[in-house]
């Protein structure tokens, strides 16, 4: 059986409501200076199993719906407490932060007495189900670097935005740093690559095992679109507010880099398309692309089978091997293999056989077995494409 040492990591803790465990559930009515504490939340035992309870006396069903898999909820049962309760087996094909929402009587409840990310287009509960294979999250007694919020008006978008920031520990040290620009996927927004990635922890991690150059990381809102723009649209309002509003801001206020060998853009899912689009479009501004759980294409309704070019334009760049491999250092593209997306990314293969896959070697190609399309396997990736990064 596993015993899962680290679940009491401070990592863990580091969430959009606080940096602390969560507060026990009191029972209702009770003296508040003599509360009566409930077993309720989500609780990980050390052998992984998930133990979930909640209040819900009245209820006449409660169960808990996986963001993933919303179709196959966990079926609760009450006790004589009013407190519903069920266990996940811990399986390793399911870990790393999973979102959920309880379902009371078929209506969804965000439980206070669970950790909350952003996530699936509104604030929702998760839990961290152990991942043996990402122990580069844990938050460890390194030097740690420092996460910021700035506010810029982008003419894009014609309202203010905002966008955080992860700088790595030695920056107020000196120096000039290169910089990422990191894109979400859909239904999230800028603080997901921090509270649902750890990606300043991954980072921390890197630098301090010298395994990468330190740089800096830019965290912007994709969901934002321009007047006329749709859902899955991937790219012009957001290539134009990166390039005409942020990227300026940032090479006024910090100390960087300032051209595109020292410049990055990657995203996941949604935002991947949006790296895709945006870096081959401006390969001036971007050498580095990363497209992590991710496509070559614009996808969506009518357009994950969509090979042309004149709907892809931005993959011209394909077909003059000379100019692609001057100009873009690196094209890295990452999946999981459960992902339910995989098709696209298998025609996005065939596209690169067909244009001389073998003949570019500025492309990585990395599939991770058995991780599905959310924010696991978004760690695992990260953490080998941040290693390729500004060589």
């Amino acid at each position: 059986m596993e015993n899962f040492a680290f679940i009491g990591n401070r990592v863990f803790d580091d969430t959009i409501s606080a940096f602390a465990p969560q507060e026990p559930q009191a029972l209702p009515g009770a003296d508040p200076f003599a509360p009566v504490p409930l077993d309720t939340g989500a609780r990980v035992q050390p052998n992984g199993d998930v133990h979930f309870g909640f209040y819900a006396p009245d209820a006449a069903s409660v169960e808990v719906s996986f963001g993933l898999i919303p179709e196959t909820p966990l079926k609760m049962e009450k006790d004589g407490r009013g407190i519903w309760r069920a266990v996940l087996p811990y399986d390793p094909l399911f870990c790393g932060p999973k979102a959920f929402v309880f379902l009371i009587d078929g209506a969804e409840a965000v439980s206070p007495y669970c950790p909350l990310y952003y996530s699936h287009g509104k604030a929702i509960n998760y839990v961290e189900i152990p991942d043996p294979n990402a122990p580069f999250v844990l938050m460890r007694d390194v030097p740690h670097g420092t996460v910021a919020a700035e506010y810029y008006w982008s003419d894009a978008f014609r309202a203010e935005q905002r966008c955080l920031i992860y700088l790595p520990p030695e920056y107020y040290r000196g120096g000039e740093y290169p910089v990422l620009y990191l894109q979400h996927g859909a239904g999230e927004n800028e603080t997901s690559w921090i509270f649902n990635g750890k990606v300043n922890h991954i980072m921390d991690n890197l630098i301090a095992d010298g395994k990468i150059e330190p740089f800096i990381v830019v965290m912007n809102d994709g969901m934002q679109r321009a007047e006329g723009e749709t859902l899955m649209n991937s790219g012009s309002g957001l290539a134009r507010s990166l390039i005409e509003s942020c990227i300026p801001m940032i090479e006024r206020k910090y100390r960087v880099v300032a051209d595109k060998r020292h410049r990055g853009i990657a995203g996941f899912s949604m935002g991947s398309c949006q790296a895709s689009v945006i870096g081959l479009e401006n390969t001036d501004v971007f050498a580095y692309i990363g497209l992590l759980s991710g496509f070559m294409r614009r996808v969506g309704p009518g357009l994950d089978t969509e090979r042309s070019f004149e709907v892809n334009d931005h993959l011209r760049i394909l077909e003059d091997r000379e100019r692609f491999t001057r100009e873009v250092a690196l094209y890295y593209r990452g999946i999981g293999s459960m992902d339910r997306h995989i098709e696209p990314f298998r025609i996005d293969d065939e596209i690169c056989i067909e244009k001389g896959f073998s003949a570019y070697p500025n492309i990585v190609r990395r599939v991770v077995e058995g991780y599905p399309h959310d924010w696991a396997v978004l760690r695992i990736l990260y953490h080998d494409f941040a290693q390729r990064l500004f060589r």
